[in-house]
C-alpha cells in the first residue's frame, strides 16, 4: 500500500509540474565561482555574458554554484524540491582542455586532486550510496553533433574528472532519473577551455549556439515509399494553404504522442490516400535541421499497391517515378538526400525478383 501510494504522489507531483512547464518552459544554465589560485572562473563570466538573452519562449535563470558540497547539491535540490526545467546547462572551468568538452557522462565517484573551497578532499568513493555507477547525459546528441560537426573548438569528452565539477553533474542527473524526469528534462555539462586558448568571446557564442541547438524542437516524422508493377515508387504534391506547398514528399507525417511509428504510418497514409498497408521494414532514416525545428525522418516499405486503390484525399497531385525521374519534381529538403542517393544507387525494391 506504502509503495502505491508514493507512485501515485508522484505521478500527481509530475501532472503539476508539467502543467506549470507548458506555461513558462524555463532553462538554467550554471557557472561555478572561482576555486584554488585562479584568478576567476571563466564559466562564471561565460553566464553572466549570456544571462538576460531571450531563447524563443524560454524563460533562462542562472546560478552561479559555490566550489564545494553546498554548490555540487544546489540543483539537486532544486528538482527534489519540485522545480522543473526543461534544459539545464552546466558550465565549468577545465585549465587542461584545449577545446569546448561536451561531457557525455557523469560518473558516481571521487577522486578531488584538491581541496574545494571548504577545504573537503575526498580522493575516493561513491558519490551518492546505491545509485548507479554513472549516467549519461540525455541531452539531444543527434541534433547537436549536427550543429557542431564542422566546429573544431567543440568535441565530446567520456571524462568530466573526479572534482565538483562531476559530483555536480552526477547530483542533477540523478535527481532527474529519481523524479522521472530523464525524458523531459536536458542536461548537458560543459568544460570551458581558459581565455588563453579561446576567446571568451567565441566561447559565449558557441554556447548560445548549443543552448539554441538544444532548445530547437525535434519532431519525428514517418514516409512511406509504395511501389508500383513497374518497380516506380509514388510522390506526392503539398496541397495549397499548407507550409512547403507545391514541393514533394513521401505520404506520411508527424508521429503523434503515444504512436508507434508504424501506427502513425498507417494512420497517415489512409487519411492521405485512403489505403491500408502492413509494414514493419525500415529502408531509409534521415536527420534534418530546419532553420525552426529538426526532424527525424524514417521511411518504411509500403509494398506494391495499385494505381486505382489510391484515392488522394489531402495532396494536389501524385506522380510515379523511376530512378531517372526521381530528381524531376522538387522534394522536401528532408526528403532530398534520400532521394538523391537513390538516384545514384537505384531504388532499393525487395519486390522486384
Amino acid at each position: 500500500m506504502m509503495n502505491i501510494a508514493i507512485d501515485c504522489l508522484r505521478k500527481y507531483q509530475l501532472s503539476i509540474t508539467f502543467a506549470i512547464s507548458m506555461n513558462e518552459p524555463r532553462v538554467l544554465i550554471t557557472g561555478f565561482s572561482k576555486f584554488s589560485s585562479f584568478r576567476y572562473n571563466i564559466s562564471e563570466k561565460v553566464v553572466d555574458m549570456i544571462k538576460g538573452i531571450k531563447f524563443n519562449n524560454f524563460t533562462t535563470s542562472t546560478d552561479i554554484l559555490p566550489v564545494n558540497q553546498e554548490g555540487a547539491s544546489l540543483v539537486a535540490n532544486k528538482i527534489y524540491s519540485g522545480d522543473f526545467f526543461h534544459t539545464i546547462i552546466h558550465l565549468g572551468f577545465s585549465s587542461k582542455s584545449k577545446k569546448i568538452r561536451l561531457e557525455k557522462f557523469a560518473y558516481n565517484e571521487f577522486g578531488m586532486t584538491q581541496k574545494d573551497n571548504s577545504g573537503r578532499q575526498i580522493s575516493s568513493g561513491k558519490i551518492i550510496d546505491n545509485d548507479v555507477d554513472y549516467y549519461t547525459s540525455n541531452s539531444p546528441t543527434e541534433s547537436i553533433e549536427k550543429e557542431f560537426n564542422k566546429e573544431s573548438n567543440v568535441e565530446w569528452s567520456i571524462d568530466p574528472g573526479r572534482y565538483v565539477c562531476n559530483e555536480t553533474y552526477f547530483k542533477t542527473l540523478s535527481a532527474i532519473n529519481l523524479n522521472q524526469l530523464s525524458d523531459f528534462t536536458n542536461v548537458l555539462f560543459v568544460h570551458l577551455p581558459s581565455e588563453d586558448i579561446l576567446d571568451i568571446n567565441e566561447q559565449s557564442r558557441i554556447i548560445i549556439r548549443l543552448i539554441k541547438c538544444i532548445l530547437k524542437p525535434c519532431i519525428e516524422v514517418v514516409g512511406g515509399v509504395i511501389y508500383d508493377e513497374k518497380g516506380r515508387i509514388l510522390s506526392c504534391k503539398r496541397p495549397q494553404g499548407k507550409s512547403w506547398a507545391s514541393w514533394w514528399e513521401f505520404p506520411g507525417g508527424k508521429i503523434e504522442s503515444g504512436e508507434s511509428p508504424i501506427s502513425a504510418l498507417s494512420r497517415e497514409l489512409k487519411e492521405e490516400l485512403s489505403i491500408s498497408i502492413s509494414t514493419s521494414n525500415i529502408v531509409a532514416e534521415e536527420f534534418f535541421d530546419y532553420d525552426e525545428q529538426f526532424v527525424r525522418l524514417y521511411i518504411f516499405d509500403c509494398g506494391i499497391i495499385n494505381d486505382d486503390e489510391i484515392e488522394l484525399l489531402e495532396h494536389d497531385e501524385m506522380r510515379w517515378l523511376s530512378q531517372k525521374e526521381l530528381l524531376d519534381v522538387k522534394w522536401l529538403p528532408a526528403d532530398l538526400p534520400i532521394v538523391k542517393k537513390w538516384y545514384i544507387e537505384g531504388i532499393p525494391n525487395p519486390h522486384q525478383d
